[in-house]
């Protein structure tokens, strides 16, 4: 009977921790209301960027990609960030994709431009800088390089 009786008393403490975690997890989630406003990025490419990736200006993080989808009729990447409310980003700022590293995550990068005005919620960036796929700059950089070993021995054999 006792036994019974420490299960039971168990039982409910590990229901009361996990209800603990829930509330602390819904309450710091990403999921709650952010304030702020959001701002909108056209690319063709983003590779590797998806919600949730910071929004950097000057390498500080002021806000999240909120939403990346894809427009059928254009095959444009439409991604929509959310900045603090007190950062400003002047109306002539460019954002690009950026990537931490080498190989690291992908980020957004705003340049902060020097038009008086600035954006308001739901403008959309008309300077952009699309995701740099390090792959094919890795095989530019290869092909750059046998093309060079090729054209050497040839201009060896040229020589008087």
């Amino acid at each position: 009977m006792s036994r019974n009786v420490i299960e039971t008393v168990l039982g409910a403490v590990v229901l009361l921790a996990a209800a603990t975690f829930i509330m602390f997890a819904m309450q710091f989630s990403s999921g709650a209301a952010v304030k702020g406003y959001d701002l909108i990025g056209e690319f063709r490419a983003i590779d590797g960027l998806k919600v949730g990736d910071e929004v950097r200006v000057a390498g500080v993080k002021v806000g999240t990609v909120t939403r990346a989808v894809l427009r059928n009729n254009d095959y444009v990447a439409v991604v929509t960030m959310r900045l603090e409310p007190d950062v400003l980003v002047s109306t002539d700022s460019s954002v690009a994709v950026h990537t931490d590293g080498l190989f690291g995550g992908k980020y957004l990068e705003i340049q902060v431009g020097g038009e008086t005005t600035n954006m308001k919620n739901g403008d959309r960036f008309g300077f952009l800088q699309d995701s740099v796929i390090v792959e094919e700059l890795i095989e530019k950089i290869v092909n750059y390089a046998e093309d060079q070993r090729k054209k050497a021995p040839a201009a060896e054999k040229a020589k008087p």
